[in-house]
C-alpha cells in the first residue's frame, strides 16, 4: 500500500498503546509521529501540519481535550480522535461540542480508528482482500498458563489486565477447543496487552 501523504500525530502516554498502535498504522501505510504528553503535542503542532490527531483523553499534565482546543487555536483546520479507557458523559459532550471526529473507548478495535482516521483524512474506503486470512498477534502481558480451564469469567487474572489495559483474547472460542485437548502445563493465557502485528494466521497442530 503506497504511504499516505498527510501525518497522524499519536498522542498517547502509555508506552505499549502508543507503540502498538504506531507500528499498525505505519504497516498500514499511515506517516505516524508519536508523542507521550499533551504540551509534546503542542509543540510539534506549532511545527507542523498533521492531517488527524489521536489522543488519549487521560495524559500527565493537560489532558487531550485541552490540548485539541489548544490546538485548534493554533491550528484551526485540526481534526481530532480521542481514545479513553475512562469515558463519561461530560467528555463526551466536551469532545463533541470541541469538533472531535469521534470519541473511541478502549479497548476498541483497531478497524474502528482506521476509519475514523480515513475519514478525517478525506479517504476513500477501501477493501482489504484477505483479509479473513489475518490475525492479531499480541503481546502478552504476562507469559502465563491458564489455571482456570478457560473460565475467565472466574479467573481475577484475566479481569484484572481487562480493567487495566486495552486487552482482547488473543485465543478465540474455536481454538479455546483445541487448547483444551492439550495437557494443563501446555495452555496459554487467553489474553494479552494491546499488541498488533499482522500476520498470516498459522494452523494450529492438532493435539
Amino acid at each position: 500500500m503506497a504511504a499516505k501523504k498527510q501525518k497522524v500525530l499519536l498522542v498517547e502516554d502509555e508506552a505499549i498503546v502508543r507503540e502498538s498502535l504506531r507500528d499498525w498504522l505505519i504497516e498500514d501505510g499511515y506517516d505516524v509521529e508519536c508523542v507521550d504528553s499533551g504540551e509534546e503535542a503542542l509543540k510539534r503542532v506549532k511545527k507542523e501540519e498533521f492531517g488527524v490527531i489521536v489522543l488519549d483523553l487521560r495524559l500527565p499534565g493537560i489532558d487531550g481535550l485541552q490540548v485539541f482546543e489548544q490546538a485548534k487555536e493554533l491550528k484551526p483546520g485540526t481534526k481530532g480522535v480521542i481514545i479513553t479507557a475512562y469515558p463519561s458523559k461530560e467528555t463526551l459532550d466536551k469532545a463533541r461540542n470541541l469538533g472531535l471526529v469521534d470519541y473511541l473507548v478502549k479497548p476498541f478495535k483497531i478497524g474502528d480508528l482506521e476509519k475514523l482516521i480515513g475519514a478525517a483524512l478525506g479517504e476513500v474506503a477501501k477493501g482489504k482482500s484477505g483479509q479473513e486470512h489475518q490475525w492479531l498477534e499480541l503481546g502478552a502481558v504476562s507469559y502465563r498458563l491458564c489455571d482456570r480451564n478457560y473460565e475467565c469469567g472466574h479467573c481475577a487474572f484475566a479481569q484484572d489486565i481487562q480493567d487495566r489495559f486495552g486487552t482482547i483474547a488473543v485465543i478465540g472460542e474455536e481454538e479455546v477447543d483445541k487448547f483444551l485437548k492439550l495437557p494443563t502445563n501446555q495452555r496459554p493465557c487467553r489474553y494479552a496487552s494491546v499488541h498488533f502485528i499482522k500476520k498470516e494466521k498459522p494452523e494450529l497442530e492438532k493435539a
